[in-house]
Order: structure tokens, then sequence, then C-alpha cells
């Protein structure tokens, strides 16, 4: 069976199609990606993401901190008190998404215009 052409398409049906589709529309949600990266970083309090993150409302970094814990990407540890204490580790899963942030993050520092170049289109 031949190589498809170089510029040929991928059918948007594939299932790497599918996969990629999916996990961008994870990471772009809300802050999705920034949560991710200050666990990373070691912020593993509430309070701490919420510093990482200023320009994130409370009730946004509560969804995504669930949402993460939810699809097995972080853990939340309670620890009883007092005071009670809540910490957010990720999981293995969690921190393979390092090198797709960094990947990310190095397209985007690359290739600025073509990120902004879209969105002053529409």
């Amino acid at each position: 069976m031949p190589d498809p052409a170089p510029d040929a398409r991928p059918d948007p049906g594939a299932p790497e199609c599918t996969v990629i589709e999916s996990v961008l529309a994870f990471l772009g949600r809300a802050w999705a990606g920034a949560v991710v990266e200050a666990l990373l970083h070691g912020n593993e309090r509430f309070a701490d993401i919420a510093r990482a993150i200023p320009e994130a409302t409370d009730g946004v970094l509560s969804a995504r901190l669930k949402d993460l814990c939810a699809r097995g990407l972080a853990h939340r540890e309670v620890t009883p008190g007092p005071p009670v204490s809540v910490r957010y580790t990720l999981t293995e899963a969690g921190r393979d998404l390092a090198p797709v942030l960094a990947a990310l993050t190095a397209y985007g520092s690359n290739h600025p215009g073509v990120l902004l170049a879209k969105r002053a289109r529409n």
C-alpha cells in the first residue's frame, strides 16, 4: 500500500485523531493545563494552586481539581484535623502530561502569531 501524500490530512474519524481531540478538549478547558502545571511544580494545597494561578476563580479551580481526580489524573488526600488538611497530587497518568504541556508551551512560544492570527480573524 503506498504512503499517503505528505500533505494529505488524516481522516478526522481515525482513532489517533479522536484521541488527540479528546486530550486537547480536556486540556483546553478553562485553566485545566495551568492546574496540572501547578501540581507538576509541587503546589499541593488549594491555596498554593490558587496563588500559582491568580486569574482563575476558586470555583473554576475546584471544578478542575475534581475533574482531574475523577479522571484518575490527580489524587485528593484529606488529613483529619483540626485543622483539616487537603492535598492534591498527580497520579502517574497526570505526571505523564508533563511532556505534553511542555510541547504545547514550546509550540505556542515558537509560533505565537499562528495562534493569535486565528483569534483575530474570528
